[in-house]
């Protein structure tokens, strides 16, 4: 913690010398969410984006899929933002350990309730911020979209509205988890990029919703023109049904042989039929730290 704190106020320190006006190490940091480079020179024009972390293919236990961008990053001289100046910097700080908080609060008298705030709001601008300087299509190294995820509510919205971006401009690199509780073809319909990039699965349990309650979220969906027959088809038998055992029965047919997409970007990677998402206001992506601590236990010297 000590080197948290070091490195905190000597990043301070050096701004204040350069005739920064910053009274306190809360404007300090969002400073750095505002202004600092989110692009590596070294890197080309593609940007990858990643949230979350699954069980691949050939891997001893789940893998954070940061590591996976940066790898595929480095080989393909892609963008990722933990690579980029303002990204490193941010990362270096841990603002998301209770323990930071905690010497936040201490050491520099930040009131309790901005503390707890700081990291989401930071993370917040620097992604916002990475995703509008996209130049094109960009890569997505993600399972399912959390809500409440930095890709879901900060990043993919700005690509979506980016003009040189859109839905047609995200490709994910990992395929799509199956969800047993949808018919084949309606699984296989959300697995299209530009209508995945859109859905959010989370609290989506189908113990606890409905076929219904989904169909109001696929209706929402901006759906190809190629696409719009299925995505009717869908609906309609979503609303169909009260529950997901009468819109599977009878029983389903096999799952979907859809195409392994990760073939473009790492070799024997699959995604599983189950895998774990974040909670209900749990957040994930930049920054975070095994954001479901009870489904994957902490590895120690593990970030995230």
């Amino acid at each position: 913690m000590k080197e948290v704190r070091d490195r905190i106020v000597r990043d301070w320190q050096q701004a204040k010398e350069k005739g920064q006006d910053l009274p306190d190490v809360q404007s300090f940091i969002r400073r750095v969410a505002a202004n600092a480079s989110v692009t590596n020179e070294d890197r080309g024009d593609v940007r990858a984006f990643w949230s979350y972390k699954s069980e691949l293919d050939g891997t001893p236990g789940e893998v954070e899929h940061r590591f996976v961008a940066q790898e595929c990053g480095e080989a393909r001289d892609y963008q990722v933002l933990e690579d980029s100046p303002a990204g490193r910097q941010l990362d270096s700080y841990h603002l998301w350990q209770p323990e930071v908080r905690g010497m936040l609060r201490r050491e520099f008298r930040v009131p309790q309730a901005e503390a707890k705030a700081l990291a989401p709001e930071v993370w917040s601008t620097v992604s916002r911020r990475y995703a509008e300087e996209a130049k094109g299509p960009v890569v997505v190294f993600a399972a399912d979209i959390g809500e409440e995820s930095v890709l879901g509510k900060d990043e993919l919205p700005q690509l979506l509205a980016h003009k040189q971006v859109g839905k047609e401009g995200v490709e994910f690199a990992l395929p799509s988890p199956r969800h047993s509780h949808l018919p084949p073809e309606i699984d296989e319909l959300i697995a299209d990029d530009a209508v995945r990039c859109q859905v959010r699965m989370e609290n989506f349990d189908p113990k606890e919703t409905t076929p219904k309650q989904f169909a109001e979220k696929l209706g929402a969906i901006d759906v190809p023109q190629n696409r719009q027959a299925e995505h009717q088809a869908a609906l309609s038998r979503l609303t169909s049904a009260d529950s997901y055992a009468e819109l599977n029965a009878p029983p389903a047919a096999s799952a979907r042989p859809g195409p392994d997409r990760a073939h473009g970007f790492m070799l024997a990677v699959d995604i599983p039929a189950k895998v774990a998402l974040p909670g209900p206001g749990r957040p994930s992506g930049h920054g975070v730290i095994n954001p479901v601590p009870e489904l994957a236990p902490r590895a120690p010297g593990v970030e995230r």
